[in-house]
């Protein structure tokens, strides 16, 4: 098939769409996928489970105050998980994992990612994404899964390596004005570990330091 050209299209990029923007780099992914046709199907793209996790504590703080709970203190909430290549991890439902994926993406400034959960994954009760599905353009780093499972009293092992998420790409018609890398309000973007939330605002940081 000849090559087809992506410029001047706007809307969910097809198969050979995302292929061909792949090999321009104007999507980056990386590692590189070796064989492109194993893992992007008619409109996404296959991620992979990442070695790095954060696992929320069964003890310390029971309680997580959106105003004034620190970075710190959710940091203090949390166990870091490294995971060796093709290890697996046991996913209990009493458990909400934050990880990311092997990939790190880095989007254009006229294109945004949306992150698409495996029907495979879900039909055994895996939830890869909470509800920060959307990678804004300008986005740079690895994506970050939120995930748990709803399968009561089932234990679910996921293996390092193996497909967790699937990505799909929406062209703009015209770039943004301010990229996510860009933005002042970035938070998790430029990473390659599962940051922790971010729960309180600039707003609140000034009002706990003045007490």
């Amino acid at each position: 098939m000849a090559k087809r050209n992506i410029q001047g299209m706007i809307g969910t990029l097809p198969d050979w769409a995302i292929k061909e923007a792949i090999k321009s780099g104007e999507i980056k992914i990386d590692p590189m996928p070796v064989d492109l046709d194993s893992v992007v199907d008619e409109v996404t793209i296959d991620f992979h489970l990442g070695k790095h996790l954060k696992v929320f504590k069964k003890q310390g703080w029971e309680t997580i105050d959106t105003l004034h709970t620190s970075k710190e203190e959710m940091e203090s909430m949390m166990e870091y998980v490294e995971l060796k290549p093709g290890q697996p991890f046991i996913l209990t439902d009493d458990q909400f994992v934050i990880a990311t994926t092997a990939e790190r993406l880095t989007l254009p400034d006229d294109m945004i990612g949306h992150l698409h959960g495996k029907s495979s994954l879900a039909r055994i009760g895996v939830v890869v994404h909470s509800t920060a599905a959307r990678f804004d353009p300008g986005w740079d780093g690895c994506p970050v899964l939120e995930f748990g499972t709803f399968l009561r009293g089932k234990k679910i092992i996921i293996y390092e390596g193996a497909p967790i998420c699937a990505f799909s790409f929406e062209k703009l018609p015209a770039p943004v004005e301010r990229s996510y890398d860009d933005n002042p309000n970035n938070r998790y973007g430029g990473s390659d570990r599962p940051d922790v939330s971010n729960i309180m605002g600039k707003k609140a940081v000034k009002n706990k330091k003045k007490k």
